[in-house]
């Protein structure tokens, strides 16, 4: 065992690096722990997993467009990129979680696309009986008639978007449903790989980045978890130039080994930090170590007994959304147009859900107020 301020803080020097982003104090934002990565390394070279092969099984999840925050039709298009040009990964698995989809028939030609290209499908259906029952949540508000109290009133759009994105947090649960879906493919995938890769729907790799990622994972396996950065592309076709090497400034991705214990918190809905709760649990480095709470929000997890056995691994690219994206602060703090834009399409869906499937009570504050 050694004690880790020295050997945290180039840790987390390390991962604000690889992840293209300036180190902040580290004396504000280091945790003072031990990490025993000698002992991690003993332990798993005496263990049986040890002498199982290093196959991995890869999951995009596929959720519902939210225009105009995303393009229209963009989970299709994305798909279909990925499908005719990512290549094969040996010793990898892909699947596809296919996650509440709420238009049938978009939901249809996207079932069908993966039969086409014989891809193994994990369904996850919305089910309209089962949103219906699912109420608004008002406990998250100071007291009881704040959505039509003056105080309420004048709030400004940013936070009037993000009280109203709260209140609607279960019906956001069910419908986009991000680490429910996490969370299921981290279930399915354990017994199928050594490691497991829950992602969202946009990620791609090129083969030099996933080599990269198998390279740094198989370095060092005695780890149970590892960041994998993250690159926002605002031209696919860059995709096709061997030398092409994005900063990796988005929020990254998270990859398994099967055994880890860690899952997705199913309380953080979409929009509103789901993977980073989890980041915060396994004491994994970032901007968000700045990001104030808001008494929004549901209360995150104390440090997991697995914190800080992580390492980064590779990249990966998020493919271009199809629509203007407003520029985000990337800092987590208020006011973030990126957020609001994607709290308000996620509302409008909910309200149109609502509407269609007759669960619209008056006490609802997308009926009772002007869409914002």
């Amino acid at each position: 065992m050694f004690s880790c301020p020295r050997f945290f803080s180039n840790l987390r020097k390390e991962a604000w690096t690889r992840l293209g982003l300036p180190v902040p104090n580290m004396a504000a934002a280091m945790h003072r722990v031990s990490v025993n990565e000698a002992g991690l390394r003993a332990n798993y070279a005496g263990s049986p997993l040890a002498l199982r092969p290093d196959s991995f099984v890869l999951y995009r999840i596929i959720g519902n467009d939210l225009p105009p925050h995303h393009g229209g039709g963009q989970s299709l298009a994305r798909l279909r990129f990925i499908l005719e040009n990512e290549p094969p990964f040996p010793g990898c698995n892909k699947r596809w979680v296919v996650n509440r989809i709420t238009d049938p028939r978009q939901e249809a030609v996207i079932l069908n696309l993966l039969r086409q290209h014989n891809q193994a499908i994990l369904h996850l259906p919305f089910v309209a009986a089962d949103y219906a029952r699912i109420g608004l949540d008002f406990t998250c508000l100071p007291a009881p008639g704040f959505l039509s109290s003056r105080k309420f009133a004048r709030l400004g759009h940013e936070r009037k978007s993000r009280t109203l994105a709260a209140v609607h947090r279960l019906k956001n649960n069910y419908v986009m449903n991000i680490n429910g879906a996490r969370n299921a493919a981290l279930a399915d995938g354990r017994a199928r790989a050594k490691w497991i890769l829950p992602f969202d729907g946009n990620c791609f790799f090129t083969s030099a980045a996933w080599e990269l990622l198998v390279a740094d994972v198989t370095a060092r396996p005695w780890l149970k978890y590892f960041v994998v950065p993250m690159a926002r592309l605002t031209d696919n076709q860059h995709l096709f130039d061997p030398s092409f090497s994005p900063p990796v400034k988005e929020e990254p991705q998270l990859l398994f080994r099967h055994d880890a214990a860690e899952s997705f918190n199913p309380a953080f809905f979409y929009g509103r930090r789901p993977k980073v709760e989890l980041f915060w649990r396994l004491g994994i480095p970032g901007p968000w170590d700045l990001w104030p709470e808001s008494s929004l929000d549901q209360p995150r997890r104390p440090l997991s007994p697995e914190a800080y056995q992580f390492g980064t691994a590779g990249w990966v690219a998020g493919l271009a959304s199809g629509a203007p994206q407003p520029p985000g602060t990337g800092t987590g703090r208020s006011p973030d147009p990126r957020e609001t834009a994607r709290q308000e399409a996620i509302l409008a869906l909910l309200q149109s859900l609502d509407r269609a499937h007759g669960n619209h009570p008056s006490s609802s504050p997308l009926v009772t107020m002007e869409p914002l």
